[in-house]
């Protein structure tokens, strides 16, 4: 009996395609390979990256304006932890992909790899140890590298700041114990705020996801979560 597989993006049976489809992470094509019947295809080069490639490899490329959007694709690839310090730089680099697909900022390619490498200096339970959690670190980082902010900045520096603690107000509200997913959304979406009103933009965020990962959280807050399905 031949084996069956389940897509990780929507859980939909997958089979063998006779048509040509994309890759949902970098976008490459190919034919004969499993599918789902959403769509769904991951090449095999991004099924065994590692979460630091696979979150590297689509963010640079991706044409997504939702950093929220990215980064639930990104945290369902079987390489994600539930908890884990990749969520730091999930943040930063989504958050990166939006700001340079939204055009307020001219992003290369090597403004990724600063994110990944000032983030990952970031320990694992941060939000315990240090009192600020490395999701709205990141968010910060990640402004810092478009804006070209540094610690004689104006603007920029300030704008950085806030963006940092204004999604630690909204993380510190959950109370504990610590969430990485819930803390990815809530900086996202507040951070996507803040560049609205800064930017005079008036990209629709969406604060109404519910999330898809507390089964695989054993400290999920449930009902205390805003995320969390009824």
């Amino acid at each position: 009996m031949e084996e069956e597989y389940f897509c990780p993006i929507c859980n939909e049976k997958m089979f063998i395609s006779q048509f040509e489809v994309s890759c949902v992470y970098c976008g490459i094509k190919a034919k004969e390979d499993y599918v789902c019947g959403k769509g769904h295809y991951i090449c095999e080069k991004c099924r065994t990256a590692n979460p630091k490639e696979l979150i590297l490899n689509t963010c640079k490329i991706s044409k997504e304006k939702d950093a929220l959007k990215l980064a639930i694709l990104l945290m369902k690839h079987p390489g994600v932890p539930t908890h884990g310090p990749e969520h730091h730089y999930i943040v930063g680099c989504t958050f990166l992909t939006a700001l340079k697909n939204l055009g307020i900022f001219n992003i290369s390619s090597s403004d990724f790899d600063k994110i990944v490498s000032r983030s990952i200096k970031i320990p694992y339970g941060a939000c315990g140890s240090w009192g600020a959690c490395g999701a709205a670190i990141s968010a910060g980082i990640a402004f810092s590298v478009a804006s070209k902010a540094n610690m004689l900045s104006k603007n920029e520096r300030r704008n950085a700041l806030t963006i940092v603690s204004k999604t630690l107000g909204e993380i510190a509200k959950l109370n504990g114990p610590r969430c990485c997913k819930a803390s990815v959304f809530l900086t996202l979406i507040k951070a996507l705020k803040i560049i609205n009103e800064l930017y005079g933009i008036n990209y629709e965020v969406d604060e109404n996801y519910i999330c898809e990962f507390s089964e695989r959280n054993e400290d999920c807050l449930k009902e205390r979560c805003p995320f969390h399905g009824k």
